[in-house]
């Protein structure tokens, strides 16, 4: 059974973007988002990064979303015990190098080939497409906030936090890896 039926509404005020790279050029963000869970409504943050286009024909300038980013090289032992167990299970050996960005749950296979891959092969597809395209209009814009201590260790902390947000019963963690586990248990 899912845990999320849908994401009902992406808060672009949220937008927090800082540069991850220089060569190539990529930057990474944050966005909160209003999903229904089992449980209800609740307000949840994503992490994204903007595409250099330059690797598994990701389009450049697009948005994809991620859960982290690695912070050293070898296993994965860095997250919380369910997205290392994820991220263990849907990369080529179970490793990355230090600086990857985590992003190989939502490049599960596509049975529509016309789709974009990098959102998953799931229910919550068109959502996360739509997050990515919205993000890229907000950039392409201005329209984002500049959080220069967005870093890979930030990233990680805030996708993974015990707070709870205001008007939710559930903590941001928990509700991320719900999220997760939507996209994993239908990866292939």
């Amino acid at each position: 059974m899912a845990n999320i039926n849908q994401i009902l509404k992406i808060n672009k005020g949220s937008f927090r973007v800082n540069q991850y790279s220089k060569r190539p050029f990529r930057a990474i963000g944050l966005i909160d988002v209003e999903m229904k869970f089992n449980y209800g409504i609740e307000t949840v943050t994503l992490a994204y990064y903007r595409s250099s286009g330059t690797n598994d024909g990701k389009v450049k300038g697009l948005w994809y979303p991620i859960v982290g980013i690695k912070l050293k090289e070898g296993e994965f032992d860095e997250f919380t015990d369910y997205i290392n167990y994820v991220l263990s299970n849907t990369t080529l050996d179970g490793t990355a190098i230090k600086g990857w960005l985590c992003k190989s749950v939502f490049f599960g296979e596509l049975d529509d080939k016309s789709k974009k891959p990098g959102f998953s092969n799931t229910k919550h597809y068109d959502s996360l497409l739509e997050i990515g395209e919205t993000l890229e209009y907000l950039y392409d814009n201005g329209k984002y906030y500049k959080m220069k201590n967005l870093d890979s260790n930030k990233l990680n902390n805030l996708v993974s936090s015990l707070e709870i947000y205001e008007g939710n019963k559930h903590t941001q963690r928990e509700n991320f890896e719900k999220f997760v586990q939507d996209i994993y248990n239908q990866f292939k």
